[in-house]
């Protein structure tokens, strides 16, 4: 009422009473006081009503510490152990959940860390660590995303199994991971901590440099990844996964960016700008400015919709009953994809006539005995078909789908991968092997996480993730070393083209000695010449406007493709610069899966990178 009674005007005058003898011409004119009394009223209650709106806003400032807090098991069997509960949750892949352990005994020892959710036929995620005598280690389990929480288990040869529960939090605002210290956050963002009841502009999880993970699955679900100490102090292996985050489609925040920045992140450019994001591969990169809280705001800028360059599409929620359609209405990648319900349904068909007015026709023509033959006979001949079909048709390969976008990094011999897949199998498929500078990516739509993940090793193992007779996608990135390379020379006039990328190329454009060329359709290890591109004339204008069709034209992926690509980037698109080459492959491409062996439908590839010429 008080903030209502300042906001709101004076009230009106009072109307001026006329005298007796001109009562009757003085009545039209009272109507008007009476007018802009109504009208003065409806403003005074608009301006209330803005004034309690404004009372009501929710103002955020400030970030709230999701770091979580150590809780700490029963000391027993030599072993110590402590589990972070309460962390920031990842909002896409997996979250890291760090664990410390002492070992107080003279000997080593192998502990098995184990979460498992509380979901009932929840999935696990396991990982063995060899602990040596006297050590203490921080370790991380990678838990995936769509688990909220549940059990931690710790066990081992000669150890007792101890657990405690764990919940990790999922945050309503923006979210960051920052590497160093909340202090050091706060003096390169200028954001400081809030308190409890009072609502955050910003979720921040703190993780000390040392003890940070070393998997790159560990980043790729956290919209921003913020470092705010030296880059120096950072370990090689921590920091060689923050640069493989930024590549692989990450934002990657740098508060004292260091001067060796072309050893550093290779992938940016040679004169980086330090007031905006600068592309990096997938991904993008923030220098921040010494002695300037830009940090904070490009931060706060960043896109939170984790996805991968290329988003696989899960299934539609369970209340809608759709079956020949994902999420929104999408169309799966594999036309084989769906359970062949019309050729099971033709086959009951026929069984029900052989065993209904067959049957009725067997009984009066041979008798009961012969119906009691003919029915067990007629089915097991209608298995026996159903079975065979099956055999025949789609027999035990797993079928897919592949389509993925490269670039390949030569000068460091590395592919940095994003794929999106398509499978359908009869039968469930092995556990898969993923290194540790790969992820596996799950739709967004996957509420259930049923594959069992063991991180043994640095690696991931996936075992039932592709479950049978049921169609799923599955995204991967990777930042893995290769030696592919598309190797060109001239001879005489023309220009040779040589495939060494480890595929069939369908088509290819290329830069080399300041003219544009086409590559022909060239299997792997062939050579080939290159044809000569004509079109590419005008001013520099015209001519870039030329090479931006082209390189459309190879890069033109299928509808179905396109509406799964998130963000690759519009570098991968720009014109090529000089020995610069673009092709789109067939095969199984590169990823983490490439080594699958499937029945492939259809595999496109576009790769991007620098030709090795002389």
């Amino acid at each position: 009422m008080e903030l209502v009674l300042r906001t709101s005007p004076p009230p009106p005058p009072p109307p001026v009473v006329p005298a007796p003898a001109e009562e009757t011409d003085a009545a039209p004119e009272e109507a008007a006081p009476a007018d802009d009394s109504e009208a003065t009223e409806d403003a005074t209650a608009k301006e209330a009503a803005v004034a309690e709106d404004v009372e009501h806003e929710v103002v955020r400032s400030g970030y709230a510490d999701t770091t979580g807090n150590l809780q700490n098991l029963e000391d027993m069997d030599g072993l110590r152990v402590s589990v972070r509960s309460g962390a920031l949750r990842a909002k896409r892949g997996y979250t890291p959940v760090e664990v410390t352990l002492y070992n107080t005994e003279n000997v080593p020892r192998p502990v098995r860390l184990r979460f498992q959710g509380y979901s009932s036929g929840s999935s696990t995620t396991e990982r063995v660590v060899e602990l040596g005598a006297r050590q203490r280690l921080t370790t991380h389990l990678l838990v995936p995303a769509p688990v909220a929480s549940g059990m931690f288990t710790v066990d081992g040869p000669g150890i007792r199994s101890r657990n405690t529960g764990v919940y990790l939090d999922e945050g309503n605002t923006p979210t960051a991971l920052v590497l160093g210290s909340s202090k050091a956050f706060e003096a390169v963002t200028g954001i400081h901590r809030v308190e409890d009841p009072k609502p955050a502009e910003v979720d921040v999880r703190f993780v000390p440099v040392q003890d940070a993970p070393r998997e790159l699955a560990a980043y790729v679900g956290f919209p921003v990844v913020l470092v705010t100490e030296e880059v120096a102090s950072v370990p090689s292996d921590v920091w060689a996964a923050l640069e493989s985050y930024a590549a692989a489609g990450g934002s990657l925040l740098i508060a004292l960016p260091p001067r060796d920045l072309p050893q550093r992140l290779p992938l940016l450019n040679l004169e980086p700008q330090r007031d905006t994001w600068n592309d990096y591969g997938f991904g993008q990169v923030y220098l921040c400015q010494s002695g300037a809280r830009d940090c904070g705001n490009a931060a706060l800028l960043v896109d939170q919709d984790s996805k991968p360059p290329v988003d696989p599409i899960g299934p539609p929620p369970r209340w809608e009953n759709n079956r020949f359609a994902l999420n929104g209405g999408e169309t799966p990648l594999l036309p084989n994809a769906l359970v062949p319900l019309g050729r099971f349904l033709f086959f009951i068909f026929l069984f029900s006539l052989a065993v209904g007015p067959g049957g009725l026709i067997l009984a009066r023509r041979k008798g009961p005995v012969a119906l009691l033959i003919g029915v067990p006979a007629v089915s097991l001949v209608t298995c026996l078909v159903i079975v065979g079909n099956s055999l025949l048709v789609d027999g035990f390969v797993t079928h897919a789908s592949r389509y993925s976008y490269t670039w390949l990094d030569r000068p460091r011999d590395r592919a940095v991968t994003a794929v999106v897949g398509g499978y359908y199998a009869n039968l469930a498929a092995r556990t898969v092997r993923l290194p540790s500078h790969s992820v596996l990516m799950a739709p967004a739509e996957m509420d259930d996480w049923l594959v069992d993940v063991n991180w043994t090793g640095g690696g991931m193992e996936a075992e039932g993730f592709l479950p049978a007779r049921t169609y799923v996608e599955w995204g991967e990135v990777a930042v893995a070393p290769s030696r592919a390379r598309l190797a060109v020379r001239r001879e005489g006039n023309t220009v040779k083209v040589q495939n060494a990328l480890g595929a069939p190329i369908q088509r290819g454009y290329l830069r080399y000695g300041q003219q544009s060329y086409w590559v022909p359709e060239l299997a792997d290890g062939a050579e080939a010449v290159a044809i000569e591109v004509t079109s590419e004339s005008g001013s520099e204008k015209e001519r870039r406007e030329a090479q931006e069709r082209n390189i459309l034209e190879i890069v033109d992926a299928p509808t179905p493709v396109k509406r799964r690509v998130t963000k690759v980037g519009v570098e991968f698109y720009a014109p090529l610069g000089e020995r610069g080459f673009v092709v789109r492959l067939k095969g199984m491409g590169y990823g983490p899966l490439a080594g699958m062996k499937v029945e492939l439908h259809e595999g496109l590839h576009y790769v991007r990178g620098q030709v090795d010429a002389p």
